[in-house]
Formats: structure tokens, sequence, C-alpha cells
């Protein structure tokens, strides 16, 4: 498209409408009757053109017909197209089928009719609590998705939808919330408890997959490649390693959880070997139709099953769309009252929807979606919140405070929706006492944030090499210092530093920042 968009235009030209003939041939079937007057349309359109309409680079040829359509001259075409090529034109396609039929999807996997919801479901009031959707493009100037295999009308894309508007209600339901459900209480008597049985979302009845969708030795290599590539990543800040060790224990009980982290280590593997969606596409529907019937329950295994799934979507979608991914499953763990110091399976998985939430934030520019008030403390007050992680036991706690600062950051600069206009005054005040915690994170970190050796920058490598000995480390490092170019580039004007607090150059923690090994 965009070589094509370079090329010389004619001086005179005419659009023509071949919807019809793409849908016709993509489908593989011919129309048996057209509208009359739809196939004038055509045929005058054919004749009357004062320039030929130049497709994949060949002038085409009209011929009129019977039935109106204009035929098309191809000369032999030699298929060189990679998998990836292949898959943006089947999505172009599918894109072109959903805006032409008014929303219809022609996806090749069937979507179960009881995951079909449409948006009509969620009150008006609902969407405005999210004004970033407003200020994001689904679609680049030149008219190409960047949202990867979730274009609109494709089964991935519906399937999101579906989970999301389920979440979203499901937050704004009478059910009460709590501070950990670490499992759902069975009586005796065989009933549930009230918990699990005050479903506030009317929901279709569920039935598991009939169809086997993965054999055993299918499933076995999936989960070869979730202990071996998702789970050390997913783990980076976590000594305890809960999405290694602990969650999967999990699955054995809750096949949502299950068939989510086996969508996932599908997905991966797909990326990297440039493979059909086909098998997580699958796994990732049947994730979402077992776990809908239990999100009034507001169990860990469905907090972690949601948070999994944003993960995946992470992997599948443009960077621009982040938030669009992850609000739903916010909006679960705020109701839940979830933060970074429950403890637990609990804690572990705010922290990886944080880490999300940071990026997403940074990509386009906005607050984080979990309020930063609603992190640590709970207070208000930013005081409270440094004292907990300063007391916190553990080094990756210290790493989980830079990912907190930066947040505090994009709290700093990111415009309110409510309140566009900034006082000076205020901003200076939260400037200098940011920027105070953010130095002394640095000055204060604990030995094993410090890096084990520096090669310095030189003629031939202009940028420094930093070794660090964990994750956390490689990563706290880099948050803190994407946190500290953030607000020197914003530093007002009427601040000046003194000599113990200078700060270094923006230059300097750019080389840091893009260089660290290992970096995420």
């Amino acid at each position: 498209m965009r070589k094509m968009a370079r090329r010389r235009q004619p001086r005179e030209f005419e659009i023509l409408d071949v919807t019809d003939e793409i849908i016709r041939d993509y489908n593989g079937a011919e129309t048996e009757e057209e509208d009359n007057e739809t196939s004038d349309d055509h045929a005058r359109a054919s004749t009357s053109g004062r320039s030929n309409l130049i497709v994949g680079g060949r002038p085409r040829t009209a011929n009129n017909t019977s039935s109106g359509y204009v035929s098309i001259q191809r000369a032999p075409v030699v298929d060189i197209s990679s998998p990836t090529s292949q898959r943006q034109t089947e999505n172009a396609v599918a894109d072109l089928l959903y805006f032409s039929q008014n929303g219809q999807s022609h996806s090749s996997v069937d979507i179960d009719p009881a995951l079909q919801v449409s948006m009509e479901a969620i009150p008006i009031d609902m969407i405005t609590d999210y004004p970033y959707i407003d200020q994001m493009q689904a679609f680049t100037p030149e008219g190409i998705s960047e949202d990867g295999i979730f274009l609109p009308g494709s089964a991935y894309h519906e399937l999101h939808s579906t989970l999301r508007n389920h979440l979203i209600q499901e937050t704004r339901s009478i059910a009460p919330t709590r501070s950990t459900t670490p499992h759902i209480e069975v009586e005796s008597s065989g009933g549930v408890s009230l918990e699990e049985t005050e479903v506030t979302i009317p929901i279709q009845e569920f039935q598991p997959s009939q169809t086997l969708l993965l054999s055993q030795q299918e499933e076995c290599s999936l989960w070869k490649n979730y202990f071996d590539e998702i789970a050390p990543w997913l783990d980076k800040f976590d000594r305890d390693r809960h999405f290694q060790q602990i969650i999967p224990t999990m699955s054995k009980d809750n096949d949502h959880l299950r068939y989510s982290m086996l969508a996932l280590s599908a997905r991966q593997l797909e990326l990297k070997h440039t493979l059909p969606t086909n098998r997580s596409l699958a796994l990732y529907q049947e994730a979402i139709h077992m776990l809908l019937p239990h999100l009034p329950t507001r169990g860990t295994a469905v907090i972690a099953t949601c948070v999994i799934l944003c993960v995946l979507e992470m992997l599948s979608c443009s960077p621009k769309a982040w938030q669009r991914h992850l609000d739903g499953c916010a909006s679960l763990m705020e109701a839940v009252g979830i933060n970074g110091f429950v403890g637990g399976t609990e804690q572990a998985l705010f922290w990886c929807f944080a880490r999300m939430d940071i990026c997403g934030g940074l990509i386009s520019s906005v607050k984080t979606l979990i309020p930063i008030c609603h992190w640590a403390s709970k207070t208000l007050s930013i005081e409270n919140d440094v004292e907990l992680f300063k007391n916190a036991p553990t080094f990756e706690d210290w790493a989980n405070y830079a990912v907190y600062l930066t947040a505090q950051v994009l709290d700093l600069l990111a415009a309110s929706p409510t309140d566009p206009t900034r006082d000076e005054a205020k901003f200076r005040t939260r400037w200098l006492k940011l920027w105070k915690y953010i130095s002394e994170w640095y000055q204060e970190r604990p030995a094993p944030l410090h890096s084990i050796m520096t090669i310095p920058s030189s003629e031939s490598s202009p940028f420094p090499t930093i070794l660090y000995s964990n994750p956390a480390a490689m990563s706290g490092n880099q948050m803190h210092h994407a946190a500290s170019i953030l607000m020197l580039q914003n530093q007002p004007s009427t601040v000046r530093l003194g000599h113990a607090s200078k700060p270094r150059s923006i230059l300097w923690h750019a080389r840091q920042c893009a260089t660290a090994v290992d970096c995420w």
C-alpha cells in the first residue's frame, strides 16, 4: 500500500467500488443473483472510466459481462509471499469483509454464540470512564491496522471484546469485593458458597468443547515451552517464582487458567517461528469460554487467567493499543482490592500487570489504568507509600519501587482529562518531591541492584556495556533511567537543583537505559 501511495497518480482517475468482487472471490462462491440496478452501475463504471485502475502494478482490462462485473486479465504470478505477508493479506480481507457487511465476522474459527456480546450491553457512561480510548488510532494515516491479529471483525477481536465487556460489567455489579480469595469454598452439602452463586451478569449456559484441542504430546510441548521461555520472563521481579511454581499448580483445578497458559505458550511459539494462529486462537477461545461463568467469584485463579490473557494480547497487538487490552483486567483488580503489598500470588499478579500498565502508559503518554494512589498504602500519601517500599525485605521490592516511581512520573506529567490545565506551583512542588525520591532510589540501591561490571564507551563503541546479575536489577535500573529522562525533560524552568542533587545529563541516562544487558 505504501509503495503504491508513492507512485505518481494520473491526472484524472476514478476509484471503482470492487468490494463485491473481492468478497465473492474470497468466499469462493459465485453470486447467483445480482441486483439489476447494481449491475448496471458496475457496467457503466467499467466503460466510462477515464483511466485504467492499477491493480497489483498491472493495468486492468475491462470487459462487459452479463453480470456487470469487470474481468481482470492476470499475468502468471510466482508465489514468493512469506507466512507473515499472507496473514497480513488475510487480515486485510477480513477487515474489508467486516466493514462491508456492517461488522459481520468471517473468521476461519467459529466463535461460540455464547461468547458473542454486543457493545449495547455496556452503558455509555462505562465507556467514558476510559477517555484515553478517544486518543488512540486503530489505524495509521495510511489505513494500515496497528492492532496486530486483533483486527476489527477477526475472531481474536470478537473474543477480546467479549471478555473486556464482561469484565467491565462485572466490576460495576453489586457483588461484594474482597481483599484476597485464595480459593472457592464448597459447602459440605454439595452446594457452593454465596460468593460463587451471586451472578449479576446474565451469562448463557456454557458447555466445554467437545473437540480435543490438543494431544497429550502437544500439551506437554506447550507446557515445556511455558516453563522454559515464558515463566522466567514473568517472574523477573519475583524470587518466589509464582508463575513458574505456584500458578501452574492452580491450573489443575481451574481449566480456564490451564487453557490461558497453554494459549500464551502457543502464541509465543507462533510469533517465534512465524506459524499460523489457529492453535492459539482455539485455546484463547476455550479459556474465555470457561472463564466467563467464574468471573463473579473474583478468585485468585480468575485474576491469574485475566493477567495471563493480557500478556498474550500484549504479545499480539500494537503497543499503542495496549491500554485498550488492559483496562478490563485493571478494573477487576481494582474492584478486588489487589495492590503491591497484599502478599502471595496476588501480589505477584499485581506487579506483572503493573509493568504492562507502565509500558502502555509510557507509549501512549497517559496515566496508568490503576491509579497510583491504589498501588501501595491506599492513603493518597506518597510518603506512606515510600515508607512501605523502604521497609520491604527484598531487593526485588526495591525494583518494584522503581516501577512505582515511574508510575508516579506518569501521574505527574500526563494531563488529566477533567483538568487539562496545570497549576505551575503545585507541579513544581510535586516535581521536586518526586525527583528527591528518584535520586534516593539510585543512591540507596541494595547491592544486588548494582552492576557487576561496566565496559566504558569508546571510539568503536559509543555506548557502554553494563552487566547485571539478575533480571530485577536489569529492569529496575532501566525503569529508573526512563523515569529520570522524563523528569529532566519536564523540569520546571524555575527549579535550580543544588550541587548535592545535581543530576546527570539526559544523554547519560539514555545511554544507561538503552544498553543494560537483557533489559525488558
